[in-house]
C-alpha cells in the first residue's frame, strides 16, 4: 500500500478560513488605531496653533490676521509662518495646514463673550494686549474624518481648557 502525502482540499479550506477569521479581526483593531492616532495628531496640531495664536494675541495682537470680527477662518502656513485666510482660498505663497484627514484646520474668533477674555472699557472683547493678560477667545478645529462640521469634530473649547473630540465637550 502506498501512503499518501500533502494536504485534502478540507483542511486547506479550513486553514484559508481560520486565516481570514484572524485577520478580519486583526484590520478592525489596527483601523481602531489608526483613527486614534489622527485625533492625538491633530490635538497636537490644535494645540501648537494655539500657541502661535496666544503668542500673537499677547505681543502682536490678532486683528490683523483675523480682521477684528468673528469670521471663519482657514489656517495655512507662509515660510513657517501661521496665516489666517478665507476657507477654501490660499493665500499668495502659503500652504494650507491640513489635518490627518486632508481637510484645512479652521479658526473663529468667539465675539460674543467676555468670559475670561480681553476686554475694552465699555466690556466689548478686544484683542489690545493692554486692556488685559488673558489672550482672546477663539476656536480652533479640525473637521474631523467625514469633513464637516458633526460631534467627530477636534475642537479647541472653553477658551483653550478642553482639546478633543467635539462629543466629548464639556460644557463650560
Amino acid at each position: 500500500m502506498r501512503r499518501q502525502q500533502g494536504f485534502t482540499l478540507i483542511e486547506i479550506m479550513l486553514a484559508v478560513a481560520i486565516l481570514a477569521i484572524i485577520a478580519g479581526i486583526a484590520i478592525q483593531y489596527y483601523d481602531g488605531y489608526i483613527g486614534e492616532a489622527r485625533i492625538g495628531t491633530a490635538i497636537k496640531d490644535i494645540r501648537q496653533a494655539e500657541t502661535i495664536l496666544n503668542d500673537r494675541a499677547m505681543d502682536n495682537d490678532l486683528g490683523p490676521m483675523d480682521g477684528n470680527g468673528g469670521a471663519l477662518r482657514a489656517l495655512y502656513l507662509n515660510s513657517g509662518t501661521l496665516v489666517l485666510g478665507a476657507v477654501g482660498t490660499t493665500p499668495a505663497g502659503a500652504a494650507p495646514w491640513v489635518d490627518p484627514w486632508n481637510n484645512t484646520y479652521r479658526y473663529q474668533r468667539v465675539v460674543a463673550t467676555n468670559s475670561g477674555v480681553r476686554t475694552d472699557a465699555a466690556g466689548a472683547v478686544s484683542n489690545n494686549a493692554a486692556n488685559a493678560l488673558a489672550p482672546q477667545s477663539y476656536d480652533l478645529f479640525s473637521l474631523g474624518p467625514d469633513g464637516v462640521q458633526s460631534n467627530d469634530d477636534i475642537v479647541r473649547g472653553c477658551n483653550g481648557e478642553f482639546v478633543g473630540v467635539y462629543s466629548d465637550h464639556p460644557t463650560c
